[in-house]
């Protein structure tokens, strides 16, 4: 997991939270999952923390959908994750060969935090990037809508 791909889509947020109380949401598992409710739900082995990622070739997740429906493991691989900035994540999952998502974070001189999710892929239906990419620039609003709710 060493190639940096190209990003795909791009959803940028600016929040009126400071960047201390926005990182203290997306850092943690919990806040991750609060932003993905009700699509997807992580449940990580007990006693994990998202640093954990950086420390082995990955997290194994319990991933659920909504009603709970059960979506096997994600294998959470992080490359960076510099606290108050943002992460870099790479992933082999299904369906794709390989996922990658870059979050950062800054402060804005006028106040408040804009954020930036980033995201690309590697897969062979390549044809499917368009439905992809729509699918993937929707989740990333409505996560981002739900980020703004717990910090706003």
């Amino acid at each position: 997991m060493s190639e940096v791909l190209e990003s795909k889509v791009v959803v940028i947020s600016r929040l009126r939270a400071d960047r201390a109380r926005v990182w203290a949401s997306i850092s943690t598992l919990e806040g991750v999952n609060l932003e993905m409710n009700p699509w997807l739900d992580m449940t990580p082995p007990a006693g994990a923390t998202l640093e954990e990622a950086l420390s082995r070739e990955t997290l194994p997740l319990k991933l659920k959908g909504p009603f709970g429906i059960p979506l096997g493991t994600y294998p959470l691989g992080l490359l960076r994750l510099t606290e108050g900035e943002g992460f870099l994540e790479q992933t082999w999952m299904m369906p794709f060969l390989l996922w990658q998502h870059e979050r950062t974070i800054r402060e804005l001189p006028e106040g408040g935090t804009e954020i930036t999710d980033a995201l690309g892929w590697k897969w062979r239906a390549g044809p499917l990037d368009r439905v992809i990419a729509f699918g993937v620039r929707r989740f990333f609003e409505h996560r981002h809508r739900k980020l703004a709710e717990k910090v706003e």
